[in-house]
């Protein structure tokens, strides 16, 4: 059998090694240039072919392991599954091969918060999920070395699951869990119904034993729970629900086999408000995966922000500087500026306008989204800094919404700009000024997300958080 893999990243390439130990003939196909090792990769027979149009040509295959980043309306899938070829990935492999218990987190917003979460709680009750190490921007993606563990019966494997990935799996995990559902990322599936049919798989394949954790009480995830053969377990924000986890009078409560536990104070969970949903759905999944109750409010306790996630990095005059640079959807925007008061926000927004499939945040499900977000904005920011091909299409809506804006070339422009205006408002307003914000509404290069705190700590007169 003839196994194509796409792409010369480290997982790719571990994923070729493997499939050749098995005995297989690995097609190892880019368009970029050859790696280093290649000379090494073609003496263990795996055939490397650098300077690939897959799009115009993808060759024969039985099964083709796509990037991550490969859009479900890319030329090269369509003509994949065309030509009868299994379109698969890397997660799909790995509920595939996995002899142990399977857990996996989607939803369009809070995944990466949500399955961080579930590993901290799970160990906390003693028991050692198998997470996946070297994903990008401190996401829970699966990664290859989470292969060697594939025949750990007794360990669970833990994976955030993106729609990327789902639409090109076949396999659901024993747990799966939906954080939240809305359009997004529609310019990678071509609709709203191609990209609810990739969140779907995630437990589209479940078995009658298999459970499916989701807010009930949320109407655009709820409809999952038609889809599950097993048990549905719910959580819920606004109040009790028969089995799972909920809120009541500020406090976090879970009902389990009969007994209705109080875990803790919100206020006492070192993690910001907006990930509420992300907490609530952690929670349920580490009692589905057999966590005791007993032990949620240790695990809850050791919970912390994760990286670019409206994590605070510095200080300037005095203001926080807070890095929200995943924000890569208006609603995650929207989500983090709901926290602060009326103009106390300087934001810089923008990034990659368009990907070779669209304009982002383009269709027509987007829209009020979009909107909302920029009336958002209009509410709590005194000053937009907007940069990058995105700028553009942020200077349309809040010039329209008579938001002060400066527009800007680069990130490390806007940076300045912003970090000059902190500086004099906070010089200025006697404390009325809250936070210069990073929470770009667009997906950022991956070199600026990683460089924003790098900047920040490095700002004339910025200091690092306690």
């Amino acid at each position: 059998m003839t196994i194509l893999i796409e792409g010369f990243d480290p997982d790719a390439l571990a994923l070729a090694r493997w499939f050749t130990e098995e005995g297989r003939t690995v097609r190892l196909a880019s368009a970029a240039a050859a790696p280093e090792n290649a000379a090494a990769l073609r003496e263990l027979g795996i055939r490397v072919e650098p300077d690939t149009d897959l799009d115009a040509d993808p060759g024969s295959a039985e099964v083709a392991y796509l990037d991550v980043w490969t859009p479900d309306v890319a030329p090269r899938t369509q003509r994949l599954r065309a030509q009868g070829t299994r379109v698969s990935c890397l997660g799909d492999l790995l509920l595939e091969r996995w002899a142990g218990p399977t857990i996996g987190i989607t939803g369009t917003a809070g995944k990466t918060t949500a399955t961080a979460l579930t590993a901290t709680l799970l160990r906390a009750a003693g028991i050692d999920p198998a997470v996946s190490s070297g994903a990008r921007a401190a996401n829970l993606w699966p990664t290859a070395d989470l292969l060697d563990r594939a025949d750990a019966v007794e360990t669970p494997l833990l994976l955030e699951l993106t729609s990327s990935h789902l639409a090109f799996m076949a396999t659901s995990p024993t747990i799966a869990a939906v954080t939240c559902f809305w359009p997004d990322h529609l310019e990678l599936h071509g609709s709203l119904a191609a990209y609810r049919e990739a969140k779907e798989t995630i437990v589209r394949h479940q078995r009658p034993t298999d459970r499916l954790v989701l807010d009930t009480t949320d109407e655009a995830v709820s409809s999952f729970a038609a889809l599950a053969p097993g048990e549905v377990v719910a959580f819920s924000a606004t109040g009790p629900v028969e089995r799972g986890a909920f809120v009541r009078s500020g406090m976090l409560t879970v009902r389990w086999d009969d007994a209705e536990t109080t875990v803790a104070r919100l206020a006492d969970v070192p993690l910001p408000q907006a990930h509420l949903t992300s907490m609530l759905t952690a929670v349920t999944v580490a009692l589905a995966a057999g966590a005791p109750p007993s032990t949620l409010a240790d695990g809850l306790r050791a919970a912390r922000p994760l990286p670019y996630r409206a994590v605070q990095v510095a200080t300037i005059g005095g203001v926080p500087v807070v890095d929200d640079g995943l924000a890569a959807t208006p609603a995650k925007t929207s989500a983090t500026l709901a926290g602060y008061p009326w103009q106390s926000v300087i934001l810089i927004a923008g990034g990659v306008g368009g990907l070779g499939t669209g304009a982002i945040h383009a269709a027509p499900e987007e829209q009020p989204l979009f909107e909302q977000a920029c009336d958002e904005i209009a509410r709590a920011v005194r000053l937009a800094v907007v940069f990058g091909p995105a700028a553009a299409r942020l200077e349309g809506a809040l010039s329209a919404r008579g938001v002060p804006l400066r527009t800007t070339a680069t990130l490390d422009e806007a940076f300045e700009l912003a970090a000059a205006a902190t500086r004099a408002a906070a010089a200025s307003t006697g404390g009325d000024m809250s936070v210069l914000l990073f929470s770009p509404l667009f997906p950022v290069d991956l070199a600026d997300r990683e460089r924003f705190a790098t900047l920040a700590r490095a700002g004339r007169g910025a200091t690092a958080p306690d």
